[in-house]
């Protein structure tokens, strides 16, 4: 009876962290075409327009036609349009032409702005075996439709606004951000007015619109994403994105210490760059999502006059963000992750004591189950890099970090290796738990690692905190309401909530980063999974 009552609370745990991780990452569905908010129905026709055929900056008369029809549309929703006309520039790839860039605005009475940003040119041919660029349906179908349907909603409102909005359809940003480094460079003086930029990208074609990256100290940033409908963004992806030499248009702005956020979608790389980015493979789903987070923040921003400070989103520090529970949008300051991650240390030490005290473990036993712990989660590492550079020579990839698409069944390989980093903590806890009692100082070890790692998170990446401290605040509560209640079935309730936070950020990061990036995955997953494992097979 005890192995079937474990096998159940490990069942149960596993399908309500599943579900709470499928939630958080499903986009909302599409509004219809009538809706007097946000309508990706209503986006998608403006992409049926643009994304006809591949209109790079290689090709001036096609990237014309795109470029027309942006000014067409926008004067003929009332607002004021010009466009900024650059001298020629050689790109790296040898290839010299013209830049211009498209401004639209809606004004407001406090001459201050909020800023939409996108790209209007489509990526050139990049892959070997293809015969041309992409459409750009999503990269930057999505960006452009989604300001040309806020433009849309904001002319039709009644009233003034309190907080004008501007609009940058840049040219090139394909072939090196050109069109935005002209503005920041050569006509930064027309942009004093605005105090936030909204960049919206698309690195792939479907899943939820992610906000990926911010300024430094971003704490009144993250106070106005707060007022997106369904604000999806991880504070961990910020930091990383900042270490990593990717750049898109919104890094010209950031470089001139403009507040900020960049949005994207990143599912189904494949897709990204090829001909395979046309209006047959777009989701009315994802583009519904960057909609209901852009349109609410826009709103909040336009109608409300402290945002006319020129300073109002200066900051003295970050914040720690992430999505949780269905709906639920957690944020706090790094000050606050800190006083967290002292409580937690605090409770971790008095429930270490305390089954000191009635040797269910020692010191001793659980500092074996740390190095035991750190021993797997570094054979993991190196498991999942050398299964990475493997891949990479049979398919004649070259291996990289931070890149490697065109590995088959890449996702399959992926979830396959994180389910058994899941089986061999549950299989050493369920073994060891019923043979020689070490429960406790299974535990003990693998809450004590992610102490160290939550250590580590706040020297070097103080945004991922979250990802160890709330996990082992999780299981310290499991472990005390099954010892004070008597019921196993309640550690499946913290279980799920760690699997549910843990699952979309594993899910993402292999998205962002692909699979060069498995042995970072495999030691990501299995640092919760350490702890569960005991947790859920406790005799």
């Amino acid at each position: 009876m005890i192995y079937i009552n474990r096998f159940l609370v490990s069942f149960l745990a596993l399908v309500l962290g599943i579900a709470l991780g499928l939630i958080a990452l499903s986009p909302p569905r599409h509004a219809s075409v009538d809706s007097e908010g946000f309508s990706a129905l209503r986006a998608r026709e403006d992409i049926l327009r643009i994304a006809v055929e591949p209109h790079t900056v290689w090709d001036q008369e096609k990237l014309d036609s795109v470029r027309t029809f942006l000014v067409e549309r926008l004067t003929g929703m009332g607002l004021d349009v010009e466009t900024f006309t650059y001298p020629p520039i050689t790109d790296s790839f040898g290839h010299s032409y013209p830049l211009v860039n498209i401004s639209a605005s809606i004004p407001g009475k406090s001459g201050r702005n909020i800023l939409l940003v996108s790209h209007y040119d489509s990526a050139p041919k990049k892959r070997s075996g293809e015969q041309e660029g992409s459409l750009g349906a999503a990269d930057d179908g999505y960006g452009l439709s989604t300001m040309l349907e806020v433009a849309r909603i904001l002319k039709t409102r009644k009233g003034s606004l309190q907080n004008g909005i501007r609009f940058l359809f840049t040219d090139a940003e394909e072939t090196g951000a050109y069109g935005a480094k002209a503005e920041m460079s050569q006509n930064a003086a027309a942009w004093a007015d605005v105090n936030f930029v909204i960049n919206i990208e698309a690195r792939g074609v479907k899943g939820p619109a992610l906000m990926f990256e911010t300024g430094s100290k971003n704490r009144a940033t993250i106070e106005l994403f707060r007022k997106a409908r369904q604000p999806f963004g991880y504070s961990f992806a910020a930091d990383v994105y900042r270490k990593m030499p990717n750049f898109s248009d919104f890094t010209e702005f950031l470089n001139k210490g403009y507040a900020g956020i960049n949005i994207a979608v990143i599912d189904d790389l494949s897709y990204y760059h090829t001909p395979r980015d046309n209006p047959d493979n777009i989701s009315l789903s994802s583009m519904q999502h960057y909609g209901e987070q852009v349109l609410p923040i826009v709103l909040a921003y336009t109608s409300d006059l402290r945002y006319s400070n020129p300073d109002a989103f200066e900051s003295k520090e970050d914040m720690v963000f992430f999505p949780w529970l269905p709906g639920v949008f957690v944020s706090y300051p790094t000050t606050i992750a800190w006083i967290i991650s002292g409580i937690v240390l605090l409770l971790f030490s008095v429930w270490f004591a305390h089954k000191v005290m009635r040797k269910e473990t020692s010191i001793g036993k659980s500092f074996f189950w740390l190095l035991s712990w750190l021993g797997m989660a570094i054979v993991a590492l190196a498991a999942g890099l050398g299964i990475s550079i493997l891949l990479g020579k049979v398919k004649d990839i070259p291996w990289n970090v931070i890149y490697m698409p065109g590995i088959p069944f890449e996702r399959f390989i992926l979830w396959g290796l994180v389910l058994m980093a899941a089986i061999v903590p549950w299989l050493i806890s369920f073994r060891r738990a019923v043979k020689d009692r070490e429960n406790a100082s299974l535990l003990a070890g693998s809450l004590a690692l992610n102490m160290v790692v939550l250590l580590l998170a706040h020297l070097f990446m103080p945004g991922a905190s979250f990802m160890f401290a709330l996990p082992v605040l999780a299981c310290l509560a499991g472990d005390f309401l099954r010892e004070k209640t008597g019921l196993d079935w309640v550690v499946a309730i913290p279980a799920a909530l760690v699997l549910g936070l843990f699952l979309p950020i594993v899910h993402l990061v292999g998205l962002a980063l692909t699979i060069g990036a498995l042995g970072i995955l495999l030691f990501l997953a299995f640092l919760p999974l350490s702890m569960l494992g005991p947790l859920v097979s406790r005799p």
